[in-house]
């Protein structure tokens, strides 16, 4: 908790002279066995979303259980430090009647059979509510939310999400792996900033977006809370089913919310993508490694498969395993020879001869000149190379059947071939 509170005071707060943007995000009526309060008590509470680019101090807002009585209960505004909502942010208020206890604790309770419940701004004479919503009858231990955070569409959590994003239930966190990583990056690929850091790659195999914001990630699995992802820009930290998320590993959070204040050892360490919510620590993903060779990276292939391997780097996208043939032997010419097998499924194997030191990339079309996957994008020795295809796009899909293209483009060559994916 100390980190959170560091991160949040960090941040500009925003002085309510308006009613502030604010989302009744989740909340849980009937509290039998869940998650205790700071005092062990299983109380009922509301989690409050900040969806906005500044921190908000909810501090002197109004709470209700009965939007007919805006001002029943004021949030005290003598503790910013804990009422303020960091950008991203989730805040719980525990509606248990006993403010005495804290100034998260609210004076009112819900009611299990189906109530109301209001966040409300008052100045003066104009009462504005913030949010407010009327629900039904509830299960217990069961939480009602926002199936994403801050929009307009209901749910029941079987498994609530207290503190933290609502896309973050068992299902859409059992898809989450680390994918790649590179620890020895000497000159492979850089960061937006012309950096040459180490990465690691996430990959999601779900079927559902989920905002990796809030999570933490360690590079010693006996301290899980090391780092925590920062929650101020979901548009960075969602990732999308199908798709892959860089986080830089380089210790200069300074440059953005992917960078993250680790840094992985060439000589063999540990990576973790850990969640830590309703006082429970849980890693999404985790592993131990050896020693790293420079400039190559450990990835599992095909993407989000048990099986691991070295790789040529492929950050951000759809994992390859790059290999030298005929080692030692120049080729006279470029060429792009035959894929095989042809027609393939599920993979086939492209091979091309590349005569001089050149940037080539290799990659995957449809037939109406889309580009639906890139293999590899690297300078390359001259040399025979082969590459695995497994039939996926570039989000991890698998292709339907059909004719497709591969192209192999240097400097000052290029060719295609067809290839068709037959199920």
């Amino acid at each position: 908790m100390k980190r959170m509170l560091t991160i949040m005071m960090a941040l500009p707060v925003l002085i309510l002279a308006q009613a502030p943007t604010l989302y009744i995000n989740e909340f849980m009526a009937s509290n039998d066995a869940y998650w205790a309060d700071e005092n062990g008590d299983f109380d009922d509470w509301v989690e409050i979303y900040n969806p906005g680019t500044d921190s908000v101090d909810i501090g002197g807002l109004w709470f209700t259980d009965d939007l007919t009585d805006p001002a029943s209960h004021q949030i005290p505004d003598t503790a910013s430090a804990i009422t303020t909502i960091p950008p991203g942010g989730f805040l719980i208020l525990w509606a248990d009647k006993e403010s005495e206890q804290g100034v998260l604790h609210v004076e009112e309770k819900l009611g299990g059979s189906g109530e109301q419940i209001g966040l409300v701004y008052i100045s003066g004479t104009d009462t504005v509510f913030v949010d407010s919503l009327t629900y039904g009858e509830q299960i217990a231990d069961t939480s009602s939310g926002r199936i994403a955070d801050g929009g307009s569409d209901w749910d029941s959590f079987p498994d609530p999400t207290a503190g933290v994003s609502n896309t973050w239930t068992p299902d859409a966190l059992a898809g989450i792996v680390i994918n790649e990583f590179l620890a020895s990056n000497d000159s492979c690929c850089t960061d937006e900033n012309g950096d040459y850091d180490d990465f690691i790659e996430l990959y999601n195999t779900g079927a559902s977006s989920i905002n990796i914001g809030g999570m933490y990630i360690t590079d010693d699995l006996t301290d899980p809370a090391s780092w925590q992802i920062p929650t101020s820009d979901a548009s960075l930290t969602t990732l999308a089913s199908g798709g892959f998320l860089l986080l830089w590993a380089d210790k200069e959070s300074e440059q953005g919310v992917l960078h993250v204040e680790e840094k992985l050892g060439s000589g063999g360490e540990q990576i973790g993508l850990v969640t830590i919510f309703a006082s429970d620590t849980n890693f999404v993903d985790s592993l131990t490694f050896g020693e790293q060779i420079t400039d190559t990276a450990y990835g599992r292939f095909p993407d989000g498969s048990s099986s691991w391997s070295s790789l040529d780097p492929t950050p951000g996208a759809a994992n390859a395993e790059l290999s030298i043939i005929n080692e030692g032997i120049i080729p006279s010419q470029f060429a792009l020879h035959q894929n095989y097998p042809n027609p393939f499924n599920p993979s086939t194997t492209i091979r091309f001869d590349i005569a001089k030191q050149s940037f080539v990339s290799v990659n995957i079309w449809n037939l109406v000149g889309q580009k639906v996957n890139t293999l590899t994008a690297e300078q390359m020795s001259p040399g025979s190379y082969e590459l695995r295809f497994d039939g996926r796009d570039v989000y991890g899909q698998q292709l339907s059947s059909g004719v497709y293209m591969i192209s192999v483009e240097a400097e000052s060559w290029s060719s295609t071939r067809k290839m068709i994916l037959l199920k």
